[in-house]
């Protein structure tokens, strides 16, 4: 019998007590650490898309009657350095507050969207209308809150803390009283020309 093979060294993995005292431990709230903590502060390189907001009608309102508000946010990637290191974060559009101009404000978890898409008449409430009170001119704000996650190299999506305030372009309308509209033709020729 070759003695020689008998004494060969073992090859396979490295149990944790042979790990190499030469190689560099992962340094705590690196990428590396299992428990490094990441909050929406730490997202200074990598930003949210900007959300955008439409009302209907657009650019003016009724006094009195409801007035529908809509914004466009989705889910989206975006990659740039996170402590340090190069990462992909993915936003979620996580709730929608609106600023109606006039010291009301609202909040929806999802953007609504025009009557016309969900199958209503025009003035007709929603989830996310507002009714003025005052005629002037009146400037809309909208505020998306997204959460967040992260990831490096391709690894587990992890969760950021806290949510990112993301705030849309204003809108700017004129609030005045209804009153009557000359039309071109009856309304029963056309009912939806103005006044019908």
């Amino acid at each position: 019998m070759d003695m020689g093979d008998a004494a060969a060294p073992a090859t396979g993995p490295r149990r944790q007590d042979q790990v190499d005292p030469a190689e560099p431990a992962c340094v705590p709230q690196t990428p590396c650490d299992p428990a490094l903590v990441v909050r929406v502060s730490d997202l200074v390189s990598i930003e949210a898309d900007a959300p955008t907001q439409g009302m209907e009608p657009d650019g003016w309102l009724v006094v009195g009657i409801p007035t529908n508000f809509f914004a466009t946010a989705s889910v989206h990637l975006r990659s740039g350095p996170l402590l340090g290191a190069p990462a992909e974060v993915r936003f979620t559009p996580a709730g929608f507050t609106w600023d109606y101009g006039d010291g009301a404000s609202g909040t929806s978890s999802d953007g609504g969207s025009s009557w016309a898409d969900q199958g209503l008449l025009e003035f007709s409430e929603t989830s996310t209308t507002h009714v003025y009170e005052k005629t002037g001119t009146i400037t809309i704000g909208l505020t998306v809150s997204y959460s967040a996650e992260y990831r490096f190299a391709g690894g587990e999506w992890r969760a950021v803390e806290g949510l990112l305030a993301v705030p849309a372009s204003p809108i700017t309308a004129i609030a005045d009283r209804a009153g009557t509209v000359l039309v071109a033709e009856a309304c029963s020729a056309n009912p939806d020309g103005p006044g019908c």
